[in-house]
């Protein structure tokens, strides 16, 4: 029951120079080059063996060819007062991108791992393949409003993928991209880089395959399973002994939350199917976070299912490690922080019984003052409730369901008031400005939404 209702929530939209070398620790780490954006024009970056470019795709699509036809038309209307602003899905435009003259073929997620870096600029990092060079690189663009035309920034050989052993394929403990004091980390072949908040320069952190060694693997495979400290100096892993957390430069390892893990024969009766049967059982860990600055940290724990939705428990704990909120239940469905001018909260969401109802705890991580909401099932996805916050009372989210009386200007975000149980469409009408939101289902699809405010 539960695994079908995952499968059929489910949603089918897919939308959008400094040269270091170094090893550390005693592994070989790719050398990769870094072109720098300038005034707005597209650098010519490097990759490892030889020169690359990337240029803008053409327009190919009559979608497209409507789509472009109708921002001109606009261009040349004045702008009305009076007109209705709805949010609008951002699309990023897929680039083409090139190495020694051959083009590469972009991986399907190649545009899924993206954050805002601020309220008109979003950072992404994607992975290209050049099939004659048998070489994947992975490849750091920026994008701007209003557009939002890729610029490279920078190209990394990943030499993880093209291992003809797949006990030797590298499994990324650090797969998004995450946002720190200092810039923004990411992973590559094992080794964690950091990238300058001005773009201009990259350097590694840690190699934490090596620091991990065999925990750095984890059996259930779920994602944001790692989490990595504001300033850049610890990192929370669920592994198959528990939650660890590493000190980063000394490597030293505490065990903070248990599991179990036990190894165990696959028994098949005759006639029966082994498709997907584990040889292992586990009951723990299977995502965490720090919160805040830092203060504490949230996770959830589930099954060896956990990455097809068996999750059941969510609990945060404090700096000082003692339980704020514990919640287990049939259907977990994640947790968000909220942060406000005055308060950080941490909102879990479940279902229960029949799953016919869809219900929130927002928590209050300084106090511990928890209240419990009603929300929509159109916020329940696969690996994650898909909402962003506008405030710690206003969900916002899709509702591919609703009716417009303007096909044309079919409006699919709502918005949903907590302490009302009020649903809204979001539109605005007279002078308005534009922020930018980001709706991710948990996992690795994130979506860009244009929105307006008074």
């Amino acid at each position: 029951m539960k695994k079908n209702r995952i499968f059929l929530i489910i949603i089918g939209i897919f939308t959008v120079g400094l040269g270091i070398k170094f090893a550390a620790g005693s592994r070989s780490v790719p050398v990769y080059e870094n072109a720098v954006v300038e005034d707005g024009d597209l650098a010519e970056p490097y990759g490892r063996n030889g020169k690359g470019e990337m240029e803008e795709a053409k327009t190919q699509s009559e979608d497209e060819e409507l789509e472009a036809e109708m921002m001109e038309k606009e261009q040349q209307e004045p702008e009305k007062q009076d007109k209705a602003a709805v949010p609008e899905l951002v699309h990023v435009p897929r680039p083409i991108v090139r190495l020694d003259g051959e083009v590469g073929e972009l991986e399907y997620d190649w545009n899924y791992n993206k954050i805002r870096v601020d309220a008109d600029t979003l950072l992404l990092l994607g992975g290209c393949y050049f099939r004659e060079k048998k070489l994947t690189q992975n490849i750091l663009f920026l994008a701007k409003a209003p557009d939002f035309t890729l610029r490279e920034i920078s190209r990394q050989v990943d030499e993880g993928w093209h291992n003809d052993d797949p006990d030797e394929w590298m499994e990324l403990r650090m797969e998004l991209l995450h946002s720190v004091d200092d810039g923004y980390v990411y992973e590559v072949d094992g080794v964690l880089y950091l990238l300058d908040k001005d773009f201009q320069g990259i350097e590694p952190i840690c190699d934490i395959a090596k620091m991990m060694g065999n925990l750095y693997r984890f059996s259930p495979d779920t994602f944001n399973n790692c989490d990595i400290s504001k300033d850049a100096s610890k990192l929370l892993a669920c592994t198959n002994e528990g939650i660890c957390e590493y000190d980063l430069e000394s490597g030293e390892r505490e065990l903070l939350e248990p599991s179990f893990f036990e190894h165990h024969e696959i028994v098949v009766e005759e006639g029966d199917c082994m498709c997907g049967a584990r040889d292992f059982t586990f009951q723990g860990p299977v995502k965490v976070e720090y919160a805040p600055g830092d203060q504490g940290y949230a996770y959830l724990t589930g099954t060896e299912e956990a990455s097809w939705g068996d999750v059941n428990g969510a609990v945060l704990r404090s700096g000082e490690g003692e339980t704020i909120y514990q919640k287990e239940t049939e259907y977990m469905n994640g947790f968000q922080w909220i942060e406000t001018e005055d308060a950080v909260y941490l909102a879990v969401f479940y279902s229960e019984g029949d799953y016919s109802t869809y219900w929130m705890d927002r928590v209050d991580i300084n106090t511990g003052e928890m209240e419990t909401f009603l929300v929509p099932e159109e916020t329940f996805y696969v690996e994650g409730a898909c909402v962003e916050f506008l405030d710690e009372d206003t969900l916002f989210y899709f509702n591919f369901d609703k009716t417009d009386t303007d096909e044309e200007e079919k409006n699919v975000i709502e918005i949903y008031h907590l302490s009302s149980g009020e649903r809204q469409d979001l539109v605005v009408t007279g002078d308005v400005e534009w922020e930018m939101g980001m709706l991710s289902d948990g996992a690795r699809s994130v979506w860009l939404v244009r929105y307006p405010v008074p």
